[in-house]
């Protein structure tokens, strides 16, 4: 019986992530997945600032930003008449946000730039391979694998199922995943060839009384098109019935598909798992949270979850205490709530009733250009959660809780090139912090208008501490506070015989 580490079942972007992650941590995983191969078809197709400061800790932001496409206009039609475009111009990168826009890359492609970076890390992904059944103790899981007609019993330590909205984990555990379907609100998808648009490099919508229909280009030269089915219509995945109903919804027979290689029904899901993890079991991603696709929210909130939980996880495996894996939970949830309940409100705002939808139109141009605006700003905090420390030593920049912003270092440097790695990072102010395995100091006495001290402001004495995952943790002018956040985390501090 083989023994690993981690067993992540699930290669969409949400297993990648953590097992490219935990791979750059020495931590031995296996990512399993049931299909044959690399997925086809786009699914998700928007990247959001902070995905892309994940990105760059991972060392494949430039990578996604060559392929990627950005500040792509939006032209909104009702039928044969064009109502107006929308372009909102890219923001400027700063010292602070060195990715300030959102960028288009179907699901599939960033997917491939993740499997080539895990295979650089010494990973890989088996597909072809089921989890089939597991079973777990107190030391660990044994699962059942089948891969053709083979079958595999092995034993890990640890099992994440980030294997979609209908997670074989999450269904073996027996966990709740509370929330609606509506059997009415369903699309087809597909990706394909599109020919007789006027600018194929925009976005084309249409929103009349049949229904909704979205062409999204996308970086390889294809598009997606979304086309909502109404309660009578046939849903059989065929490009026959996608043209029929592209044909009825533009009002235009000149709109041509061909070469399609991917095709599907969605239905509309809204659900959550009542809980993340029974014992040595976790869920991420769509296995624990699915939800309608405006916000552009389903593949960024799972690559949250998995930056989340890498680094907890690999210290769990290293020794430190399991219940740091408790706030995966308890910093991950209160995220997922809120983008549920925010995609909900954006999807009923874009599918009205029928005899409404021609009104709404006339508001939607500042409607979108206020989402837009609002999505590159999008940067998930936990100041609420277990591992964020009371900052009485805060000063007037960011809060315990956020994700640290990048700035200019006194040396030339940048911060976001110290935080790229596996460690803490510790920021002094006329301060020291304690020596400790896994930990970076940087000093940041005060200096010119773009320094690290104009950005963080912190009070003389002060240390703010950054965890791995690039939020900061504690901010304190008393060293003891870091030892002991440190040693909760599984740090050996010096001086301290107690966090070991």
């Amino acid at each position: 019986m083989t023994a690993i580490d981690v067993l992540i079942a699930g290669a969409g972007p949400t297993g990648l992530i953590l097992a490219c992650d935990l791979a750059r941590r020495g931590i031995r995983c296996r990512v399993i997945d049931r299909a044959a191969g690399p997925q086809a078809g786009g699914r998700g197709f928007g990247l959001k600032p902070r995905t892309l400061e994940i990105m760059d800790d991972l060392g494949v932001a430039d990578r996604i930003a060559a392929i990627a496409l950005d500040h792509t206009p939006i032209r909104f039609h009702l039928g044969h008449t064009e109502l107006f475009e929308l372009r909102v111009p890219p923001a400027a990168p700063t010292p602070r946000r060195p990715y300030p826009n959102l960028l288009s890359l179907p699901q599939w492609r960033t997917e491939s730039v993740l499997r080539d970076r895990l295979t650089e890390l010494g990973g890989q992904v088996e597909f072809d391979c089921e989890l089939v059944d597991f079973d777990q103790d107190a030391n660990g899981v044994s699962a059942t694998l089948r891969r053709g007609g083979a079958v595999e019993t092995m034993r890990a330590a640890w099992l994440v199922g980030a294997d979609g909205g209908r997670s074989t984990v999450r269904r073996r555990l027996g966990i709740a995943f509370r929330g609606r379907t509506e059997d009415d609100a369903r699309a087809l998808l597909a990706d394909v060839t599109v020919h007789g648009l006027a600018d194929p490099a925009a976005v084309h919508l249409w929103m009349g009384a049949e229904g909704l229909l979205v062409i999204r280009p996308g970086s390889d030269g294809r598009c997606q098109v979304v086309a909502a089915l109404a309660p009578q219509d046939d849903d059989a995945p065929e490009l026959d019935t996608l043209r029929h109903l592209v044909t009825a919804r533009s009002g235009r027979a000149d709109i041509e598909l061909t070469d399609p290689t991917w095709i599907s029904v969605w239905r509309y899901n809204l659900r959550m798992a009542e809980r993340y993890r029974v014992g040595r079991v976790l869920l991420a991603g769509d296995a624990a949270h699915v939800h309608s696709p405006f916000g552009a929210y389903g593949m960024n909130t799972g690559i949250g979850d998995a930056y989340n939980l890498g680094w907890k996880l690999a210290h769990t495996v290293r020794g430190a205490d399991p219940e740091l894996l408790d706030t995966y939970w308890a910093e991950r949830a209160p995220i997922a709530r809120k983008i549920l309940a925010d995609s909900d409100r954006r999807f009923a705002a874009a599918t009205p009733p029928p005899f409404i939808r021609p009104l709404v139109a006339l508001a939607l141009k500042p409607l979108l250009r206020r989402a837009q605006i609002r999505d590159r700003a999008d940067y998930p905090a936990y100041r609420t959660g277990p591992l964020g420390v009371e900052d009485t030593a805060r000063g007037r920049g960011p809060a315990v809780g956020d994700s640290a912003p990048d700035c200019p270092l006194p040396d030339g440097t940048t911060l976001f090139a110290h935080l790229r790695g596996t460690h803490f990072t510790a920021l002094v102010c006329d301060a020291a912090a304690p020596a400790a395995e896994g930990l970076e100091v940087i000093e940041i006495p005060p200096s010119t208008a773009l320094s690290a001290h104009r950005t963080f402001r912190p009070r003389s004495g002060s240390i703010i501490l950054i965890r791995p995952d690039g939020h900061i943790g504690l901010i304190t002018t008393d060293p003891d506070a870091v030892r002991t956040y440190l040693g909760r985390c599984g740090l050996s501090v010096a001086g301290d015989n107690d966090s070991q």
